[in-house]
């Protein structure tokens, strides 16, 4: 059976749609609507899918055998409000893994997963924000918002 997306072409996840997990598509169309504004794959290499060996990352198809995770761009997220709105969005619909990422170059970018390690309605859910190098670290989901303009 061919799965179908209303609001995502299949061109959009640069050769890894049928390697995703199907409830993975599901969900980011499903938000994609509920969200009413378009909300754009990264083009960052690794946005998608990873070929990462041993990596626990939800992005990992070795690993866990399909596409669990992508990195996105929503448009309308300029602020916190903004940004817990998308958040509380993204939890609602069934995402089980929601990050934020103030400092992306594409913007304010969040990362969705469909981890089977915690349930729909209590994701994990983190931020990552850039040190003083420029260097990715992670933090407590509340310092991340703190820093969306």
């Amino acid at each position: 059976m061919e799965l179908t997306l209303y609001h995502f072409g299949r061109d959009e996840f640069r050769g890894w749609f049928d390697r995703c997990d199907p409830r993975l598509l599901i969900l980011l169309d499903s938000l994609r609507h509920q969200w009413g504004q378009p909300i754009r794959i990264s083009p960052a290499d690794g946005a998608i899918g990873r070929e990462m060996r041993d990596s626990i990352s939800q992005h990992n198809i070795d690993k866990w055998g399909s596409v669990r995770a992508v990195d996105v761009y929503p448009e309308g997220v300029t602020n916190e409000h903004q940004a817990r709105e998308f958040i509380d969005l993204a939890e609602q619909v069934g995402f089980t893994g929601i990050g934020v990422y103030p400092d992306w170059a594409g913007g304010i970018g969040f990362h969705l997963d469909v981890r089977v390690d915690a349930q729909p309605g209590k994701p994990a859910k983190w931020g990552a924000v850039n040190n003083e190098n420029g260097v990715q670290r992670y933090v407590a989901l509340s310092q991340a918002l703190e820093m969306v303009a």
